[in-house]
């Protein structure tokens, strides 16, 4: 009698097992399917294909399903970040000012809730961070930002390049709030970065960092530095 029991409650909890599996597989297929084009269209752009302005706008505005379905999924909340950089990308303040701060709302109230699905993502920090300055440049937090993509990239290399990038568009006020996870930056890529990467994102510097990079420069030494004057191939 008791064996039989326990072998009735072993199959009751496999049943039960196995329909939480397929409630969860379930809803994971209605979310690829229902947010399929987005990743179509962000798969487009992210290889470098053209895609027509009015797609941008259709398939960026359609990233709220992501939000409104709490889609937390890593491939589809990164698709959808790629749409809605790409429509702000394509914006001109002052050809149309009421569709890029549109465009720049939506960037960045997407990137707050897709670092709430991944608050270790270093490039949706930086991605935030670099929204958030041509919005209204708060130094303070955006410097927070910054420190937040260092920490948890540090030696990353592309990341440090794309955050380079944006270091490069800072003003002075965002590069003195910042300057610890600056001179992290600087300091890893003059070390250690790959030469001819580095000499190619180093090819053009902003007056306003010119004195950081010279000094970070200075302070590696001769001997971490002399490779840089080596020719690349083309």
């Amino acid at each position: 009698m008791f064996r039989g029991q326990v072998v009735s409650v072993t199959r009751i909890a496999f049943v039960i097992v196995t329909v939480v599996f397929a409630v969860l597989a379930g809803r994971e297929l209605s979310a690829s399917i229902r947010t399929a084009s987005i990743s179509i269209v962000a798969e487009r752009i992210e290889r470098g294909e053209t895609v027509a302005d009015d797609v941008v706008t259709k398939y960026a505005l359609r990233s709220v399903d992501v939000v409104d379905g709490h889609y937390c999924r890593s491939d589809i909340v990164a698709a959808g970040v790629t749409l809605v950089l790409a429509q702000l990308d394509r914006q001109n303040v002052n050809v149309n000012y009421d569709a890029w701060a549109v465009a720049a709302s939506s960037a960045r109230q997407y990137l707050r809730y897709a670092l709430s699905c991944m608050p270790t993502n270093s490039n949706f920090w930086l991605r935030l961070a670099a929204v958030e300055s041509i919005i209204a440049e708060e130094p303070v937090a955006i410097a927070e930002m910054m420190k937040r993509s260092v920490v948890l990239a540090p030696y990353d290399q592309v990341m440090i390049l794309t955050r380079f990038y944006f270091w490069n568009d800072f003003t002075d006020a965002t590069l003195a709030a910042a300057k610890r996870s600056l001179d992290s930056d600087l300091t890893t890529m003059l070390k250690l970065g790959d030469r001819c990467r580095v000499n190619a994102t180093i090819k053009e510097i902003s007056p306003q960092l010119r004195p950081i990079f010279d000094q970070t420069w200075t302070s590696v030494g001769e001997a971490a530095t002399a490779r840089f004057r080596q020719r690349c191939s083309k």
